[in-house]
């Protein structure tokens, strides 16, 4: 099925599952890498008796699987954490370490029943618990526990309500802002211009910040506003009228079309909003359109001299030192911007209903005078409890003390073996900060 929406932009949905643009199979990355979540490349081990369960080996993907050869699970699980109150079996290899015991599937309980409880891993249809579904929740990514629902505001932050194809609506990761050709590349739908996948929303609050609601044909779905274009080339906004040339903006950005402002991109409390005049108008403080997660981050002189980051949400950190590094010398008069240091990176803040874009997680981390605002922060393969040193190494975006967390602010879901845990400091969009621990 196809829409023909404005100035001929398609939005074609999907119907049934399909293999990821990014990479499909192994061989489609370097040596020593898989295929894994959201379609990227990754490596789990190199060495097995540091990276690995007691037992496994670090095959020549990079990954860790059983000492017998074996395919090894379906999804990573070296730092799954699962725990029982109750007696259980299980048909595959635990192991004990320190005071985590980590398993490879899901466990069942002694009365034969499954006990996967909602975003623990899973091998297949069966071993969650209740009514829970076992599905991956990006395309070709980690298959998790998780619940039926009829609208997204019955998911997890995060999480969207969609059909991965099997007439089943459950909650899946956000694609939005995904590379793709085909709908089938997505959980709902892809925008042929540009090409990348969407989701449908009722106003702005439902995208990921960066990202604003907009019909296309018949629906209003999520269209990306954090992409650069002036007046030669709109080639990257879904309405090739839409760049956003206004006084204000050092680099020209794309925008959208607007009935009001609570159509465009919405940032974090606390920062001012976008405006409508009919377009989505960056605010004030914004001075050009790199998205989330480009770097380096650019710097230029506006209007008074002053030297200013040119990222759509006006924020920038180092994602690993989780710092925000200085701004580099700047000759205002060069005509030509200047890059910040390798590791400076553009980063949106982010509300927990809209969440973040495809490879991001909402994690409420930032601050903005005394309140705490969520960023968005790259996700990686290690599960809650896995020992970590920087954030993008975890599957929800969260390195706390060391261990892999999640912010359970908004829903207070968590994996086994972890609790929901008040996580202190200032409260986030009026609810005190709590993560998984």
């Amino acid at each position: 099925m196809t829409i023909l929406g404005i100035g001929g932009v398609l939005v074609t949905q999907a119907c049934a599952k399909a293999t990821p643009t990014f990479c499909e199979i192994n061989s489609d990355c370097d040596v020593g890498f898989y295929c894994g979540d959201l379609g990227k490349c990754f490596r789990e081990c190199r060495d097995a008796e540091r990276d690995c369960l007691d037992g496994q080996v670090c095959n020549t993907n990079g990954r860790c699987e059983d000492g017998a050869g074996g395919a090894g699970p379906t999804s990573s699980s070296s730092g799954s954490t699962t725990t029982s109150s109750s007696p259980t079996t299980s048909s595959t290899t635990t192991t004990t370490t320190s005071s985590v015991t980590t398993s490879t599937t899901t466990t069942s309980s002694s009365s034969g029943g499954p006990t996967g409880a909602e975003l623990d891993l899973c091998a297949q249809e069966g071993d969650c618990a209740g009514s829970l579904h076992c599905r991956q929740l990006s395309k070709g990514g980690t298959m998790r526990c998780t619940r039926t629902c009829a609208s997204s505001s019955q998911c997890p932050a995060g999480l969207r309500c969609d059909d991965p194809g099997d007439g089943i609506k459950v909650c899946l990761t956000s694609d939005i802002g995904r590379v793709c050709n085909v709908a089938n590349d997505c959980h709902f739908g892809c925008l042929t211009t540009p090409k990348t996948c969407t989701e449908p929303c009722t106003s702005g609050s439902d995208c990921p910040n960066g990202y604003g609601c907009m019909a296309i044909g018949p629906q209003k779905v999520c269209v990306k506003a954090e992409a650069y274009c002036d007046s030669g080339d709109a080639s990257a906004c879904v309405v090739p009228a839409a760049c956003d040339l206004s006084p204000n903006m050092i680099l020209g950005g794309c925008t959208l079309a607007c009935d009001s402002a609570a159509d465009c991109p919405r940032r974090a409390n606390g920062f001012a909003p976008w405006t409508c005049d009919g377009l989505c108008r960056r605010p004030a403080d914004v001075y050009g359109p790199l998205e989330n997660g480009y770097k380096p981050t650019q710097y230029y002189c506006n209007a008074s001299s002053q030297v200013v980051n040119l990222c759509n949400d006006a924020q920038h950190i180092d994602f690993d030192a989780f710092t925000v590094p200085p701004a580099p010398g700047v000759n205002c008069q060069s005509g030509m911007t200047t890059d910040g240091s390798p590791t400076d990176a553009c980063v949106d803040s982010c509300r927990y209903q809209g969440g973040c874009g495809a490879g991001f997680a909402c994690t409420a981390v930032g601050g903005v005078g005394n309140e705490r605002i969520g960023l968005c922060l790259p996700t990686g393969f290690k599960d809650v409890g896995a020992t970590c040193a920087h954030d993008r190494e975890c599957a929800f975006g969260y390195c706390s003390q060391g261990k892999c967390s999640r912010d359970c602010t908004a829903d207070g879901v968590c994996p086994t073996g972890t609790t929901c845990t008040a996580g202190g400091g200032p409260n986030v969009e009026g609810q005190p900060f709590r993560r998984c621990q």
